[in-house]
């Protein structure tokens, strides 16, 4: 069976399911006689609605969508809908997190903690030797961090399975860089512009005057309040799916940035360093978010 034939088997079982689940479900009142406002219940009598006390915990289901809407396209990368256009506060690798302090409000919770670290290499032609067939190998090392933290307040209206939600967060983000570069050629007075790598992604490589030995700094700090609105869909016993629309107020700030070039200098007949300094900046962004992405999958318990 084509993986293909198995994601829509899997998709028809999971719309059956919501059917079923739907289909079994009634209002079922609390009260002795049977009698008064109902509570949203499943046919085995467990709460489809949150509850007081609950803790629920989700993630952005954008990128299992897009891998199911890949199957239906000669497997092309759909990733423009899970792209967050502002805030990272409902990326695809943020957390989200809520405790109902009462059927209808919550106090909620955002976090993303990442660093990557990735060494990249590439060969370039060695200016010692003559032939062109002999390679040395330039290095990169490159280290990424990315953080989100938010909290918040969360009201709801509703009474059945689809739920109005909104409230607003405080969140705080951080990104930053660090880069590092070795280059096999070294300069000399018999070459002034060694052969070096400009892109260790494509592999490009051309005599260099001078070339990048590091860059750090330039990390951005992000503080900022949301006012959101969404709705939320139960299509089970404390599962659901939902989306949702925040208008964000972000103050950041971005450090300077210092890189490190070196070059060859003839009068001293040595290999020199020189900094140059990009200097910090601060930036107010006021704008909506998320109406190409987020929609997220939580579970309540």
């Amino acid at each position: 069976m084509s993986l293909r034939k198995t994601i829509y088997i899997i998709i028809g079982l999971f719309v059956i399911q919501i059917s079923d689940s739907y289909s079994q479900s009634s209002m079922k009142s609390n009260s002795p006689a049977g009698y008064g406002q109902g509570t949203l219940t499943d046919d085995k009598g467990f709460e489809i609605l949150p509850e007081a006390g609950d803790f629920a915990l989700g993630f952005n289901a954008i990128p299992a969508l897009c891998f199911i809407g890949n199957t239906f396209n000669a497997n092309i990368n759909n990733v423009f809908i899970g792209q967050n256009k502002f805030a990272s506060n409902l990326g695809q690798n943020v957390i989200f997190g809520k405790y109902m302090l009462s059927d209808k409000n919550a106090i909620r919770a955002h976090f993303r903690f990442g660093v990557q670290k990735e060494s990249l290499k590439n060969n370039v032609t060695d200016d010692a030797q003559t032939s062109p067939d002999s390679l040395v190998t330039d290095k990169a090392f490159i280290n990424n961090s990315c953080s989100t933290f938010g909290v918040g307040y969360e009201l709801r209206k509703g009474k059945g399975r689809v739920q109005g939600i909104y409230g607003g967060d405080v969140f705080f983000q951080q990104l930053g860089n660090k880069e590092t570069y070795e280059y096999a050629n070294a300069f000399s007075l018999s070459n002034q512009a060694a052969t070096s790598t400009t892109n260790f992604i494509t592999g490009a490589c051309s005599p260099q005057a001078e070339r990048m030995t590091s860059k750090k700094g330039g990390t951005n700090y992000g503080l900022g309040l949301r006012p959101f609105v969404g709705i939320e869909y139960f299509f089970t016993s404390k599962i659901s799916f939902g989306s949702e629309f925040g208008w964000n107020i972000l103050y950041s700030k971005t450090t300077e940035t210092e890189t490190v070039l070196e070059y060859y200098d003839t009068s001293s007949d040595k290999t020199l360093s020189k900094r140059k300094i990009n200097p910090d900046k601060n930036e107010w962004n006021i704008d909506t978010d998320n109406f190409n992405g987020a929609l997220f999958l939580m579970f309540y318990f």
